[in-house]
């Protein structure tokens, strides 16, 4: 049996306070109601007006019933068996209202054989029976889906199509309703259907935007190349996953969908194979654009791990080529292709060559040079035929030999004397003739790799809320600059200081060398041996996050789903009161705390700071205060306490 996983089953937007555009008729009871819908999408391809009117009839009925008792916290879910509703009001009027069907698994259906003749159905009764066992039971899992990770999804979606269009308000009060039912439509039809909600949610994404590790050591370093911009403009670095904001850009308490659509700009890390030809050239390619020798789609799998840290290399051996893996077995020399095409152990003219002894043998010093000569000249046109990429063919009337030897002082004494220029000049040695002909194949195999203009900034255009009303966004530019995977942003710049000034491009390339200098100072000081232990080795890790309001710090290890910090923190969020809380499994017996109100910032309408952590500790052994005792240095070490973060 297969395990259903969590799905959407429609999700609907809508306005109260709406009514019809144009004449209505008299008999069409449900006009005004339909009025209310902006946009539906459901699972169903075809979902009728009544069915479709009954569902936001529902949300609307629960939302003014818990009214009714308490106007200040109205109804954001229902649980049922085998569904959630979420409500979620972004904007006064508006209402964004979301059906999940929790994960399920089907359940066995029972033996009829095991069934008792008391418990038999009677005659009237048959066929609702047969209705019933030809049914699907299901066990429904409640712990499958969260409230509050589908609520900070919904949120974040609301913040994202803001972003890039525009509040509600806005967008209704510029274009009306029609303009902006046609903008939902565009893009929650897309996002709800991208919705994953198969994976389940990890804690800790709806919490903010991870901060940089070295956040204290770039902070002063921002302030220092903010303070030359102009009035009012903002500056956060980023380099996925995480971001370092500006004390001024902290301060502006801009939304976090600005750093999510900033970060979804930054292309991925390529990944890099080592193209090794058979003379030993090195090409870097991006693994992307590899194509086959034959101009066919490259194979489909391959492998772009690496072990220890070392890069994959991808050799492409030519097996067709002679001596393609001799492993410094027999000659050093490569075989020309006349000899390769006699086969192994013959020879051009003599075959194969007889055993050396040790015996003082007469040579013929004359014959040897000539045959060496002819040797490296016959090596060189083979070597040159191998060579990958653009070949440079000498002259139709020089021959290769010409091309390594002196030019001559006279061009009839060349042509003349043809054995004079294949043998070898007074003085020069055949490691020099080799020498000149590496040289030459280098010189031929370097591809001529043209200069890459420095980046330069780039601008998007945004929709940023009023300091004032929140309410009403207004389109601005966000100007940004890529090199590599760092990313520098500028908010507030205006609408021509970025593309005018020619020195901010240069002035903010700098800033990414020294951060990337300090960055790698940072690194250098945390690379120094640690005196491991057995005990350290085996022990597991106590992971933590916290969460500044905006923004997260989180140990290095930290990925969880435990439904016991979702539950501690909706705790929190419940009731004002609770500060603390400390739960433990039973099999395993992990601790899962949750503290809140720890940071120095303002407190909220009911007394609390947005600063929060979440600690698990998987020490069986470790008693309640254990785990003060580590929480406390969780919050000592995150600078929470003295206002650090």
């Amino acid at each position: 049996m297969s395990r259903i996983p969590p799905n959407l089953l429609y999700l609907t937007i809508y306005n109260p306070t709406l009514r019809p555009l144009g004449p209505v008729a008299d008999d069409d009871e449900d006009a005004e109601e339909q009025a209310h819908i902006l946009f539906y999408t459901s699972k169903e391809r075809a979902v009728s007006r009544d069915r479709m009117l009954r569902q936001v009839g529902l949300a609307k009925a629960l939302v003014n019933f818990s009214d009714m008792f308490n106007g200040l916290d109205t109804c954001n879910n229902v649980h049922s068996q085998s569904k959630r509703l979420i409500m979620v009001s972004p904007e006064p009027d508006f209402w964004i209202h979301a059906g999940v069907e929790v994960a399920k698994m089907p359940r066995t259906p029972p033996d009829k054989g095991k069934i008792k003749a008391k418990d038999k159905p009677k005659a009237n009764e048959k066929g609702k029976e047969k209705q019933l066992d030809n049914a699907p039971l299901y066990d429904y899992q409640e712990g499958s889906v969260h409230d509050l990770a589908l609520r900070a999804d919904i949120l974040r979606g609301y913040e994202q199509f803001k972003l890039t269009h525009g509040s509600f308000t806005s967008i209704l009060s510029s274009i009306g309703q029609e303009g902006l039912e046609l903008q939902l439509e565009r893009f929650f039809t897309v996002w709800a259907w991208s919705w994953n909600l198969e994976d389940g949610a990890q804690f800790g994404d709806h919490l903010g935007i991870p901060l940089h590790p070295s956040i204290r050591s770039l902070g002063p370093t921002l302030d220092t190349y903010s303070q030359q911009l102009p009035d009012h403009a903002l500056t956060i670095f980023i380099q996925p996953p995480y971001v370092a904001p500006s004390p001024q850009y902290s301060a502006a308490n801009l939304p976090t969908s600005l750093i999510r659509h900033l970060l979804s700009l930054i292309p991925p890390t390529p990944l890099m194979s080592e193209d090794i030809s058979h003379d030993g050239t090195i090409r870097n390619r991006r693994a992307s654009d590899g194509d086959a020798p034959n101009g066919k789609d490259p194979p489909k799998g391959l492998s772009t791990s690496s072990f220890l840290g070392m890069p994959a290399v991808n050799m492409n051996v030519k097996w067709g080529w002679p001596a393609a893996l001799t492993f410094g077995k027999g000659s050093s020399k490569r075989p020309s292709l006349e000899e390769s095409k006699l086969g192994p152990g013959k020879d051009k003219e003599a075959g194969p060559a007889p055993e050396t002894t040790a015996e003082a043998v007469a040579l013929d010093h004359g014959a040897l040079e000539d045959a060496m000569s002819d040797d490296v000249s016959r090596e060189h046109d083979s070597s040159s035929t191998a060579i990958d990429g653009p070949s440079i063919s000498p002259p139709k009337d020089m021959d290769a030999e010409h091309t390594i030897d002196a030019p001559s002082d006279s061009t009839d004494k060349v042509e003349d004397d043809s054995h004079a220029s294949r043998t070898l000049h007074d003085g020069q040695s055949c490691a020099e003739v080799e020498s000149a002909s590496a040289m030459f194949s280098a010189t031929v195999a370097e591809p001529m790799i043209p200069p890459q203009l420095p980046p330069t900034f780039s601008h998007i255009n945004v929709h940023l809320p009023s300091p004032d009303d929140p309410k009403i966004t207004k389109r601005q530019k966000v100007y940004y600059i890529i090199n590599e995977q760092n990313m520098l942003a500028l908010v507030g710049l205006g609408e021509e200081s970025g593309d005018s000034d020619p020195g901010l491009s240069q002035s903010a390339l700098i800033l990414l060398d020294d951060i990337e200098a300090l960055l790698l100072a940072e690194l250098s000081k945390t690379l120094t041996p640690d005196q491991l232990t057995l005990s350290k080795i085996l022990q597991p890790t106590d992971t933590h996050i916290v969460s500044t309001g905006q923004y997260t710090i989180s140990s290095p290890n930290f990925s969880t789903k435990s439904g016991y910090l979702y539950d501690a923190e909706e705790l929190q969020k419940g009731d004002p009161d609770i500060s603390e809380v400390f739960s433990r499994g039973l099999s395993p017996q992990h601790w899962h705390i949750a503290r809140r109100g720890l940071g120095s910032s303002a407190a909220d309408d009911h007394g609390i700071r947005p600063e929060e952590v979440y600690l698990q500790i998987f020490r069986k052994e470790a008693s309640l205060s254990d785990v003060d005792n580590v929480l406390a240095g969780v919050v000592r070490r995150s600078g929470l306490a003295d206002g650090a973060v």
